[in-house]
């Protein structure tokens, strides 16, 4: 015979596998406030054992397993015990995070165009390939994150560049 705090722990991770699997195909990521506020809501009465840290990283484990985006939004919007009106609130849409533009590919692509030898060719600037970059892919990165970034390619390409613009 199973013990009751068994059959708890097994309730309890078939309700996460389910919200976790309701998310999985609708959106591609799961909230750590709102996972909790469900998940609480349907455990009634509520399990003294569990803490907010515990279930955020039960939830967490189990999105990360299925491919999902987690996030770590608990008291954003105070504690996790929310009264049936906060749960059925109108708020807008959590949008999961967009896909950022493929920097390094850019610079490895701009460089590339840059492999004659070097008496042929004059060495590109670094601020020109900075601004080439920027208009070629829209990053909002920092001049001196994509100044590292296009060293350390450049050095591995074997591409030199100049200082000045």
């Amino acid at each position: 015979m199973q013990e009751p705090r068994d059959i708890a722990a097994r309730r309890l991770s078939m309700i996460i596998e389910q919200y976790v699997e309701a998310r999985k195909r609708r959106y591609g990521f799961v909230s750590t406030d709102q996972a909790a506020r469900v998940i609480r809501k349907m455990l009634k009465p509520a399990d003294p054992a569990l803490s907010d840290r515990k279930l955020d990283d039960m939830v967490a484990a189990l999105a990360v397993k299925n491919r999902l985006a987690v996030v770590f939004d608990r008291g954003a919007r105070g504690p996790a015990e929310g009264t049936e009106a906060d749960l059925n609130r109108k708020e807008p849409p959590m949008r999961a995070p967009t896909e950022a533009p493929d920097v390094a590919g850019a610079v490895d692509a701009i460089l590339g165009t840059r492999t004659a030898p070097l008496s042929q060719t004059t060495p590109l600037s670094m601020s020109a390939v900075i601004s080439l970059l920027r208009e070629r892919t829209g990053t909002k990165r920092s001049d001196a994150d994509l100044e590292g970034l296009i060293a350390k390619k450049a050095a591995v390409l074997d591409v030199h560049l100049s200082r000045n613009g």
